[in-house]
C-alpha cells in the first residue's frame, strides 16, 4: 500500500461562528456527533474482530447486518455534519502538499473489496501530464472520490467502475483536474439527473430502502467541488451506467526528486504479454509498461495468448514476462500459468498473477505453479513497476521467492505504542489491530498515568484520548512536551468530536495529528505507521523449503488465535468445525444438485469461511473456486470441483480427529 504524507500541523479547517444562535447549534452538532460516534466505535471495531474469529453462518449473517447498520449510521451522521457546516459556510479546505496518484490509489483500494464482493472491478488511469504532487485538501478531494465511487459500485452489479484524471487547463490559480467515474451500472433516468444533486434526493422511494445512504452525499460532493473551484456533472443512460465528472482546481507542488527516478531501472527492450479480458485492466497495465520503455503486448482471449507466446518464441525473441489476471473468461488463470510452465520453451518467461482479491493459498499456489509476483488489484503504477523491476533482476533488492505486496512494502518496524484511553472497549479494539500488526502496546487509563509511562518507556507513538479523568489528554500532552526527550514523541489525540476547530485546538495543544472515533482499523494503522517511522527495511533472504503442508495448518491457527487474545477458544472453535463441516458439505451438494447458482455461491462462501479461519488451507480454496464457479453461474465447473471439496473435506476431518488438538 502506498502511503502518502500526513501533515502535522495542516490549516484551520473551520472557525466558530460568531452570531449566539448559530454558536449555539454549532456546540449542539459537536455534542451530537460525540454522543454517536463513541459507540459507533466499539460497534465498528468489536464487530470487525468478531467477523475475523469463527462464527456459524447464523452469527455471521448477524454480525454482517450488525456493521452494515452501524456503518450506515456513521455515513448518516457525518453526512448531516457535513452538510451543516457547508450550509453555514463554515469549512475552510486545506492547503498542503499531497500525492495525488497515492491518494486515488489508497482510495481505490480501500473500495475495492466491496467491488469484489459484487463481482466487480474498479481502475483508474491518470494521465501523464497531471503533477503528481499537489497543493489542496486530500481530505475533501478523497471525501468526493470514496463518495462518486462508492455509488458507482454501489449501483452496479456487473461489468466494473473506472476513474481517469485528465489535466483540463492550467490557470492562474493552478492546474484545473478533470476526474471522470464511470460504471456499467442501472443508470439515472433522464429526469432525475437535476435532481440528484439536492438534498435528501434519491432517484425514487426504493432506492433509500433498497441501496441505504441519506441522500446528501452527492450535494455535499458539489458543494465541496465547487469550493476547489470546480464542479460536478453527470449523464447517464438507464440501464447502461453513468458517468460523473468533477473539476477541481489543484497547485502544483515541487516533486520530491528521486522518489521517482526509483530504480532507474534497466527495462527499455524487455518484451511483456498481457492476458487479461478486463479491456480497462489490460490497456492500464499495458500503458503503465510501455511509459517505462518495455515492448508490450495486450490479448483477450487464453489461446491468443498461448498463440502470442509461442509465435514469439518460434521468432526467437520470447516475452520475457506473462502478466495475467487470475481468472480469465471463466478459466483458471492458475491452470493457464501451469501450461504454460510446463513447456520448456517458456522456460525464462516470468509470470505475474493479478488478483481481484487475495485469498489463502493462494502464495502456494503462485509457488507450485512456478509464478514469480502476485498482486492484487486495483494496482498503482509505481507498485507494478517495481514489481517488474524485482523480476526481471533490473535492481538488486533481497526478496522472498515470490514477490508480493508485502515484499514490496517489505518488513516494517515494531513500535512501541501507548494508547492513553478510559473507555474499555476503545482500548480493546485498538490494541487487537494494533498488535496484529506486530507492534507492542501499552496501555493506561488516565492522563496522569501516561505521562508516568511515557517517564520509564521509550514509546514510538501515543495515542491520546481527550476526555479522561484526573487529567485530560490536552493537559497529559502538555505535561509531556516539558520533558525535552518527548518534545518530538508523537501524539495523536483520539476523539469522538468531528468539528474541525476542536481538532485544530488539540494541534495547537502540542499534538501532532487527530483520529476522529470511529477509526478505521486501516486510519489507525496508517495514521501511526506514519509518523511512528515504521517505514520499509530490508526484507530476508529466501526462505527455506518448507515441507509438505497438512490439511489443516494448526500452528498457524494457534498462533492467530493467541495474538488475538482468544488461544483458549482453539479447541472449542475446532470442535464446532468439525461438528458444522457434514452440515456445510450437504447444504452446498443440495445446491449444486438443484442447479442453483446463488444457492452453491452463498454455502461455498459460508463453508470457506470456517476453513479458512482453522487454517484449513487447501480446502478454503477449493471453495473459493467453486463460489467463483457459483457467481459465473458455471454449475458444470461446480459440479466438477465437488468431488475434490468432498475429498479435502475428509481430509481436513480425519487430520483434525487424528490429531490431538483436545
Amino acid at each position: 500500500m502506498r502511503w502518502f504524507p500526513i501533515p502535522r500541523h495542516p490549516a484551520k479547517l473551520e472557525t466558530m461562528p460568531d452570531d449566539p444562535t448559530k454558536l449555539d447549534e454549532w456546540r449542539l452538532i459537536a455534542k451530537v456527533s460525540h454522543d454517536l460516534r463513541t459507540p459507533l466505535n466499539g460497534v465498528l471495531g468489536l464487530s470487525e474482530l468478531m467477523l475475523d474469529s469463527e462464527l456459524s453462518s447464523e452469527q455471521r449473517r448477524s454480525m454482517e447486518l450488525i456493521q452494515i447498520s452501524a456503518e450506515s449510521l456513521l455515513t448518516i451522521t457525518s453526512d448531516l455534519l457535513d452538510f451543516s457546516r457547508l450550509r453555514g459556510e463554515r469549512v475552510e479546505l486545506d492547503n498542503i502538499a499531497f500525492d495525488l496518484i497515492g491518494l486515488i490509489d489508497s482510495t481505490a483500494r480501500l473500495l475495492a473489496v466491496r467491488a469484489f464482493e459484487r463481482g466487480i472491478e474498479i481502475s483508474y488511469d491518470v494521465a501523464e501530464d497531471v503533477p503528481r504532487t499537489v497543493r489542496g485538501d486530500p481530505g475533501r478531494l478523497r471525501q468526493i472520490l470514496t463518495n462518486l465511487i462508492g455509488n458507482a459500485v454501489k449501483f452496479t452489479h456487473e461489468g466494473g467502475v473506472s476513474v481517469t484524471v485528465v489535466l483540463d487547463s492550467m490557470r492562474p490559480a493552478g492546474a484545473q483536474l478533470r476526474f471522470v467515474v464511470r460504471d456499467t451500472g442501472i443508470g439515472i433516468p433522464a429526469d432525475k439527473l437535476d435532481a440528484i444533486f439536492d438534498e435528501y434526493a434519491q432517484v425514487d422511494a426504493s432506492t433509500s430502502r433498497k441501496y441505504g445512504g441519506s441522500g446528501l452525499g452527492l450535494s455535499i460532493s458539489r458543494r465541496l467541488a465547487r469550493r476547489m473551484g470546480g464542479d460536478v456533472e453527470v449523464t447517464s443512460q438507464l440501464g447502461k451506467g453513468s458517468e460523473f465528472t468533477f473539476t477541481a482546481i489543484l497547485e502544483p507542488a515541487d516533486e520530491k526528486a528521486a522518489a521517482a527516478e526509483r530504480a532507474q531501472v534497466t527495462l527499455s527492450g524487455a518484451r511483456a504479454l498481457v492476458l487479461d479480458d478486463n479491456p480497462s485492466i489490460r490497456e492500464l497495465v499495458q500503458q503503465t509498461l510501455e511509459a517505462a520503455g518495455l515492448a508490450v503486448d495486450g490479448v483477450e482471449g487464453v489461446d491468443d495468448g498461448i498463440e502470442a507466446l509461442q509465435k514469439a518464441a518460434d521468432q526467437g525473441e520470447p516475452y520475457r514476462l506473462l502478466i495475467m489476471d487470475a481468472w480469465i473468461s471463466r478459466r483458471d488463470g492458475y491452470e493457464i500459468a501451469r501450461t504454460v510452465r510446463d513447456d520448456p520453451v517458456f522456460a525464462d518467461t516470468r509470470i505475474m498473477m493479478l488478483t481481484s482479491a487475495g485469498r489463502r493459498g493462494d502464495g502456494r499456489r503462485c509457488r507450485d505453479v512456478g509464478i514469480q509476483a502476485y498482486l492484487t488489484k486495483p494496482v498503482s503504477g509505481d507498485e507494478l513497476l517495481d514489481a517488474v523491476a524485482v523480476m526481471l533482476g533490473a535492481v538488486v533488492r533481497p526478496t522472498a521467492t515470490l514477490v508480493t505486496r508485502h515484499v514490496l512494502e517489505e518488513s516494517r518496524r515494531r513500535l512501541c505504542i501507548l494508547i492513553a484511553e478510559d473507555n474499555v472497549v476503545n482500548q480493546q479494539v485498538a490494541t487487537a489491530v494494533l498488535r496484529r500488526r506486530g507492534h507492542t502496546v501499552d496501555i493506561v487509563d488516565t492522563g496522569a498515568a501516561a505521562v508516568e509511562a511515557i517517564a520509564q518507556t521509550d514509546y514510538d507513538v501515543v495515542l491520546m484520548d481527550i476526555e479522561m479523568p484526573e487529567m485530560d489528554g490536552l493537559e497529559a500532552t502538555a505535561a509531556i512536551r516539558q520533558r525535552p526527550d518527548a518534545a518530538q514523541l508523537p501524539i495523536v489525540a483520539l476523539t469522538a468530536h468531528a468539528i474541525g476547530g476542536e481538532q485544530e485546538r488539540y494541534r495547537a495543544a502540542g499534538m501532532d495529528d487527530c483520529l476522529t472515533k470511529p477509526f478505521r482499523p486501516q486510519e489507525l494503522i496508517q495514521l501511526v505507521e506514519h509518523l511512528g517511522g515504521a517505514t520499509p527495511g530490508a526484507r530476508t533472504a529466501d526462505q527455506p523449503p518448507r515441507p509438505p503442508p497438512t490439511p489443516v495448518n494448526l500452528t498457524e491457527f494457534r498462533r492467530a488465535m493467541r495474538e488475538a487474545g482468544m488461544e483458549e477458544t482453539v479447541e472449542t472453535i475446532l470442535g464446532v468445525f468439525l461438528e458444522d463441516a457434514t452440515e456445510r458439505l450437504t447444504a452446498l451438494e443440495s445446491a449444486v444438485q438443484a442447479g442453483d447458482a446463488d444457492g452453491i455461491r452463498m454455502a461455498a462462501h459460508a463453508f470457506r469461511s470456517a476453513a479458512a479461519t482453522v487454517r484449513a488451507t487447501n480446502l478454503a480454496e477449493l471453495l473459493h473456486q467453486v463460489e467463483i464457479a457459483g457467481q459465473a453461474n458455471d454449475l458444470g465447473r461446480a459440479a466438477d470441483l465437488l468431488q475434490q471439496v468432498r475429498e479435502e473435506k475428509a481430509a481436513v476431518v480425519d487430520f483434525l480427529n487424528q490429531t490431538t488438538v483436545y
